[in-house]
């Protein structure tokens, strides 16, 4: 009976009531509790799950009567009428888990999926943050949670003279940085701090000002620390982790750090359009935190701070579809996340099969990185996808459909010329 739209107060999350049935509720004559304008959905697992609504407002209007005013979280509020159809896309992220769930009609054969995880157990990860994990390709990494910690907690003291790149000059700028914010409560092992010291290029000033500004931040929200300790609900995010964004975290570069594997064509535009901006942030943080948290498992597992990741995007998918305005501002809050409050955790960029359209998107989304950011990127020869690889990481772990690709083309090529060189009869 339940099929309209409800707002789980909790987590500010719109979800289809079909949805929560299909995922651990029992069947649809579900006990529920209504006192004071607070609704009470008894889970499977015996877990209250309340949901506030707003107290009719008595009217003629008939169709009014039948339309609820739900809270959305800070800044977002939805009117759903009692059939359960949303009044305006923008305003709602109705339909955006379809988008996440749906088919795609094109051809991606030769994608990477692992269809036995779809968010269900609390104790285990998605795979796309553990492919560090693995010493081989061609193996499932094991999935469990990282261990609940606060950033710079298990940081040992002499990893300050192992940090890459390292020098005297940056090693005294990160104390003298250090002692700078003393004041700021937040992370001030080496690691972070170097990582905001480079962010601005050795200005000590602005360093100083940029971490003060983006510990404000996580602290004021409180999505990182709550994702790390395990007190925020993931439960959401863990579903939206197949569809976004399109990357996994498998292998490792020449020097031993994790390679993070991108593939932004098959980015769902629809679920950045659809999806509203709050969530969208809180996903981000979530996604870089579990980044960072495998950094950090990286470390320990090498017995050295492991502090950046090789980019590779694969924009081979990319089309006119991609070519979403709604969607590429939302795109912008994702990357201004990274660049003002989590900077300096990619080493390099490496875009390879890159169609004449992602010119023009870069034209556009270029904008939103910090230069530094722009000056790690390199396109690669779409020729030499495999060679230009190569250079920075061991061949085995390039993915099989980049392999069979660039071996079709040049299988082409060759067959093109042996046909150009045919001698005419």
């Amino acid at each position: 009976g339940y099929s309209g739209w409800y707002v789980l107060s909790s987590s500010f999350m719109v979800v289809r009531a079909e949805a929560m049935l299909s995922r651990g509720f029992s069947d649809p004559g579900i006990p529920v509790v209504c006192r004071r304008g607070r609704l009470v959905f008894q889970s499977a697992s015996g877990r209250a799950i309340p949901f506030r609504l707003e107290e009719a407002k008595k009217t003629s209007d008939p169709k009014a009567a039948r339309r609820v005013t739900l809270p959305v979280g800070r800044g977002f509020r939805e009117e759903q009428n009692g059939r359960g159809a949303p009044p305006e896309r923008e305003a709602s992220i109705c339909n955006f888990l379809d988008c996440c769930k749906a088919q795609r009609s094109d051809n991606t054969s030769g994608v990477l999926r692992h269809n036995s995880y779809a968010g269900e157990s609390d104790e285990h990860l998605h795979p796309k943050f553990c492919g560090y994990r693995l010493q081989e390709p061609g193996k499932m990494p094991s999935l469990d949670r990282f261990p609940p910690e606060e950033l710079g907690s298990n940081v040992p003291s002499h990893w300050e003279y192992l940090l890459p790149g390292r020098c005297e000059s940056e090693r005294l700028k990160c104390r003298e940085l250090r002692e700078r914010v003393r004041h700021v409560e937040g992370a001030k092992d080496m690691v972070t701090m170097l990582r905001f010291l480079r962010a601005r290029r050795g200005r000590l000033d602005d360093a100083a000002k940029m971490y003060e500004e983006a510990m404000r931040w996580r602290r004021q929200t409180g999505y990182e620390l709550g994702f790390r300790m395990n007190t925020r609900n993931d439960w959401l995010h863990r579903k939206v982790d197949s569809c976004w964004p399109p990357t996994a975290m498998l292998g490792k570069d020449l020097d031993g750090d994790p390679v993070y594997w991108n593939r932004m064509g098959l980015g769902s535009m629809d679920f950045l359009e659809q999806v509203p901006t709050e969530f969208l942030i809180q996903h981000e943080v979530y996604t870089i935190t579990r980044i960072m948290q495998a950094l950090e498992e990286a470390s320990r597992l090498s017995s050295r701070p492991v502090m950046y990741f090789t980019v590779v995007t694969d924009l081979g998918e990319m089309s006119l579809r991609n070519f979403n305005i709604k969607g590429i501002m939302k795109y912008k809050v994702c990357v201004r996340i990274l660049e003002d409050h989590f900077p300096e955790i990619v080493k390099r960029i490496i875009a390879i099969r890159v169609p004449r359209i992602a010119y023009t998107l870069w034209n556009i989304a270029s904008h939103f990185f910090d230069e530094g950011t722009r000056n790690k990127i390199q396109i690669a020869d779409p020729q030499n996808t495999l060679t230009v690889l190569s250079q920075f990481m061991d061949p085995k772990w390039i993915p099989e459909a980049l392999r069979l690709s660039s071996n079709r083309r040049k299988w082409l090529v060759r067959a093109l010329h042996t046909q150009s060189n045919r001698p005419s009869v």
